[in-house]
């Protein structure tokens, strides 16, 4: 389960929709593939949504806004889930503010690994002065860091 990235860091616009639209025909709930959201703690999964044929899902994104695809496809003919992904951005972004990565969170009660590079990355960004990190976040991301 994962927090979308909240900075456009090229165009600085904020990240605030996601619409998914599924094209898959006749798709089974026991085919997998259900996109998910879970409440802000990652405690427990609010929503599921079977991705059946012209379906749209959008929400709103935040950095506690957890969703993902956690179950693996399983279908009979190994046909993959299909969807479009589209994302609305704001201008409303304030240097105030702190960007960041897509953030990886593990369900409870399952096998999900805790995203240990995205927080060693996120770290070194707060702890080195930005000359530093701008100089050594290559190097370092390189060697796992």
């Amino acid at each position: 389960m994962h927090a979308d990235f909240n900075l456009h860091g090229q165009m600085k616009v904020e990240r605030r929709l996601n619409v998914l639209i599924y094209l898959n025909d006749d798709w089974r709930e026991e085919w997998g593939g259900s996109f998910e959201i879970w409440d802000k703690q990652m405690k427990n999964k609010v929503a599921s949504f079977v991705p059946i044929f012209n379906r749209m899902v959008c929400f709103s994104t935040g950095s506690d806004t957890f969703h993902g695809n956690p179950e693996t496809v399983n279908h009979p003919q190994g046909e993959p889930r299909m969807s479009i992904a589209m994302y609305y951005y704001t201008a409303t972004w304030s240097d105030t503010r702190k960007s960041h990565t897509t953030l990886f969170k593990p369900r409870p009660g399952t096998a999900d690994k805790t995203d240990w590079a995205v927080t060693r990355q996120a770290l070194a960004r707060d702890v080195l002065p930005p000359i530093l990190h701008r100089k050594l976040a290559g190097p370092l991301s390189r060697i796992g860091f």
